[in-house]
């Protein structure tokens, strides 16, 4: 955390470089106060995880250009007996980005590059539910292809007043050694499509990435549509992803063997109450012979009486072959329900009991919620409590 600061403070003296300029970020912290899972001595009664602590800064160089910057520190479990070290901050991106349609005063037309650390920026939009089953992004999915720190580049265009934003990226080797196979050219292509601007609510995207190891790709589309009507919000959305079993279901064939996964959620918001599920699964049989079409369901929801004040619930259940295979052969995997604080805009607490089943794959992180209590079920059941601040 210590060294979190420093980087944030060099920054923040580094301000009247800029034009302008905005800083925000998150912090988290989430501990537990559980139980023994073999009933014995054991296991630890107390785990705490400092999980993120996150700086963002925005600066505007002249008329055209700017620079995005995102520190991050993840922490690591931490029995308070020294056995697990600090997370140690790293630039999540340091990107420059430069409106070349305003520019060249282009007139319906933009065109924007965006050079530096991580300089992609996909596979996050849906995400909405308090289980991220719905996102490509998920763990449960192909994990994070986008995150490798290497250098990189991206062109993204717009047309028709936003409603085409068709991109093209690539990386560059030059920060360390990729896993999976033989550093071969690495890039995405893909278009977005906001429909916003016909008055239709909806948004999809549609790429294709070619990792850098041999004949590894995946063919990706996602999309959601949110609708507003009066104090009422419904949201709707998910993915579809054929992929080598490089970026799905990795040793489960051969590289070239191929097999898909989607995902999909749905949350209903009115008069201070949502409800809302999350669900996905495989198809392949050569490459997902251990999972099925239908494997993970999350269901949760929440009320809160005042502005600041509310409850929340939430439960995961595991099917087909992924519950016999992955789940240790249970179909109920967890259960939370919590008392939520929202003094401030930005500021949560959270207090309430979790439980998960002992046999869940990787303690539970498959198959547990995520959504303020991130995964703490996978290591302990019992009493937790959460703070959360968006800056």
């Amino acid at each position: 955390m210590k060294k979190l600061l420093v980087l944030a403070m060099v920054l923040v003296l580094a301000a009247p470089m800029f034009a302008e300029m905005s800083i925000g970020g998150e912090f988290d912290y989430y501990m537990v106060n559980g139980f023994d899972k073999d009933g014995g001595d054991n296991g630890r009664s107390f785990v705490d995880k400092w999980d993120k602590g996150e700086v963002d800064f925005n600066g505007t160089i002249g008329d055209y250009s700017g620079i995005k910057i995102e520190i991050e520190e993840d922490g690591e479990w931490n029995a308070r007996q020294g056995t697990y070290p600090e997370g140690t901050p790293s630039f999540n991106y340091f990107r420059v980005v430069t409106d070349w349609g305003k520019f060249f005063g282009l007139d319906g037309i933009g065109i924007k590059t965006d050079i530096g650390l991580n300089s992609w920026d996909t596979f996050d939009k849906v995400d909405f539910t308090g289980y991220n089953y719905e996102n490509a992004d998920s763990d449960i999915f192909i994990g994070n292809v986008d995150t490798a720190k290497d250098f990189g580049a991206k062109i993204s265009l717009n047309f028709v007043d936003g409603l085409v934003q068709p991109y093209f990226a690539w990386q560059f080797d030059t920060v360390g050694v990729k896993d999976g196979g033989d550093d071969e050219f690495e890039c995405l292509i893909g278009s977005g499509f906001d429909f916003d601007s016909m008055g239709l609510p909806l948004w999809f995207e549609a790429y294709y990435y070619k990792g850098q190891a041999e004949d590894s790709n995946l063919f990706g589309v996602e999309a959601m549509y949110t609708l507003a009507i009066s104090d009422m919000n419904f949201i709707i959305g998910g993915h579809f992803i054929n992929a080598t079993e490089a970026y799905i279901g990795a040793g489960f064939g051969d590289a070239d063997d191929r097999g898909s996964a989607w995902g999909f959620g749905v949350t209903f918001e009115a008069f201070g109450a949502s409800i809302g599920a999350s669900c996905g699964g495989y198809f392949g049989e050569d490459v997902f012979d251990e999972n099925s079409a239908f494997s993970v369901l999350g269901i949760d929801a929440s009320y809160f009486f005042l502005d600041w004040l509310g409850v929340n619930a939430g439960a995961s259940f595991a099917f087909g072959k992924f519950k016999e295979n992955g789940a240790g052969d249970k179909a109920f995997q967890s259960f939370e329900a919590g008392v939520v604080v929202k003094p401030d805009k930005g500021v949560c607490y959270k207090l309430g009991y979790i439980f998960a089943e002992e046999d869940a794959v990787a303690g539970g992180s498959l198959a547990t919620r995520t959504l303020n209590t991130k995964k703490l079920a996978g290591e302990k059941g019992g009493l937790y409590f959460v703070t959360k601040i968006d800056f």
